[in-house]
């Protein structure tokens, strides 16, 4: 079994990803043999996912009894999958996954690993790469899994098959568990494992390399695409930005590529599927203010020159009693109002009602203009074109549902400075 050395550099802590079944089992096997001519030093990472009852509690049994025999050291923990897929509305699949690299994470943050190892192998990227052209990926899901991802996770077995590593593990007795949900057809890769792939290689027994050619085609198409993607930005509120004027000029494939770099680059993207992209796009010829929602809790907004990428929030409601000095909102802002010379909105503090407060919009907020004209705060956004998702972020004074000022915006004709101003303040937000 040969695998990929390339992805070891001398004196690696290399953590290996260990079920216990067949194709971790002759990963940890192998780079235990052959720990001295690569100049690693391996331990073992198990991850009980509390799916299987007894059966998962005894395959993580199995695997601390082959490493406490073969003295390798081993760091292992215990998830609740089905409670995390229920809180976040999520497959069985995708919250293994989630929880599974959390704790890998976890284990590179502290320093405990350099690097962590996974089985993967080539039927596995055959069966990734059927799933998203399945689920309507572009050509950056044909790249299949990456050999390497961050610098810190690597695949070194994704050459070989899995006939290739059952072949190893028969010749050096390498022993291992059987999985019984990789037999259960209700998950989407055991369908395409057992019922697709059984069928394909009748008609294409050499599927495996046709695949993993493709794989290769697609990650030269998309190294070309990354050096000449449009650019974009990241604002203080970690909002991916991206230019209008720029993605219009672009070609469409382009554009959407240049979005799911983006995101990727962000943390966002890991199933952010091409229908995505498709909506995303669509955002360029719409109105100011249109947006919609992605997968995985994002938003997309048109802006008047920007089309800007974020996770959804929802606003909590505060209020705050109106008062000169500083007021620390809760999205972390904060608030200065008082008698300064600088940048921000002027007005007149005694045209200020007694019980004004410091609050976010509320339902029925109306807006009097420099003109005298008094219409819907909602209305008068609208007119000005500020971004939707951005309007509960505001900070307004107000007075019941007459908003005096709109900070970082515009004043109410109410509390304009005039030749009978006494006393002048400002207002500023900052992060």
């Amino acid at each position: 079994m040969q695998i990929n050395t390339a992805l070891f550099e001398r004196g690696d802590r290399i953590g290996v990803a260990v079920s216990g079944g067949r194709d971790s089992m002759s990963l940890l096997h192998y780079l235990v043999e052959h720990h001295n001519d690569l100049m690693i030093r391996v331990l073992a990472i198990h991850v009980e996912h509390g799916i299987r009852g007894e059966a998962s509690l005894a395959d993580q049994q199995f695997v601390l009894n082959y490493c406490s025999e073969h003295d390798i050291p081993v760091c292992y923990t215990k998830v609740d999958v089905p409670g995390y897929a229920k809180d976040h509305l999520i497959g069985i699949e995708q919250a293994a996954r989630e929880l599974r690299y959390h704790y890998f994470d976890e284990l590179l943050r502290k320093g405990v690993v350099d690097k962590i190892a996974t089985a993967h192998q080539l039927d596995d990227q055959c069966e990734t790469v059927l799933m998203r052209i399945f689920r309507g990926t572009g050509v950056k899901g044909l790249e299949g899994i990456p050999s390497a991802r961050s610098g810190k996770y690597i695949r070194p077995m994704l050459s070989l098959s899995r006939l290739d590593i059952q072949e190893y593990c028969e010749a050096n007795d390498v022993p291992h568990v059987e999985d019984s949900t990789n037999l259960n057809l209700e998950y989407t890769r055991n369908f395409i494992r057992h019922e697709v792939l059984p069928v394909v290689e009748k008609m294409f027994p050499q599927y495996r390399k046709s695949i993993e050619r493709l794989t290769g085609a697609a990650k030269e198409t998309i190294s070309f695409m990354d050096s000449v993607a449009v650019p974009y930005e990241v604002d203080d509120r970690s909002r991916i930005v991206f230019s209008v004027a720029a993605l219009t000029a672009a070609h469409p494939a382009l554009v959407r590529h240049s979005i799911r770099k983006a995101m990727i680059e962000q943390g966002f993207a890991l199933d952010f599927e091409q229908c995505n992209l498709m909506d995303v796009l669509s955002l360029l010829n719409k109105e100011t203010g249109k947006e919609i929602s992605l997968s995985q809790g994002l938003v997309a907004i048109k802006a008047p020159e920007h089309l800007m990428i974020m996770r959804a929030t929802e606003s909590v409601p505060y209020e705050f009693p109106f008062k000169k000095g500083d007021t620390v909102l809760p999205n972390g802002t904060t608030l200065t109002i008082g008698d300064y010379r600088g940048v921000g909105l002027r007005f007149d503090p005694k045209k200020i009602p007694e019980g004004s407060v410091i609050r976010n919009r509320r339902e029925g907020d109306i807006f009097t203009t420099f003109g005298g004209f008094t219409k819907t705060l909602g209305n008068y956004l609208t007119n000005i074109k500020y971004p939707n998702r951005d309007r509960d972020d505001l900070p307004l004074i107000a007075h019941g549902k007459d908003v005096l000022v709109i900070c970082g915006v515009e004043i109410s004709q109410k509390v304009k400075v005039d030749e009978n101003t006494e006393d002048v303040y400002t207002v500023k937000v900052s992060n």
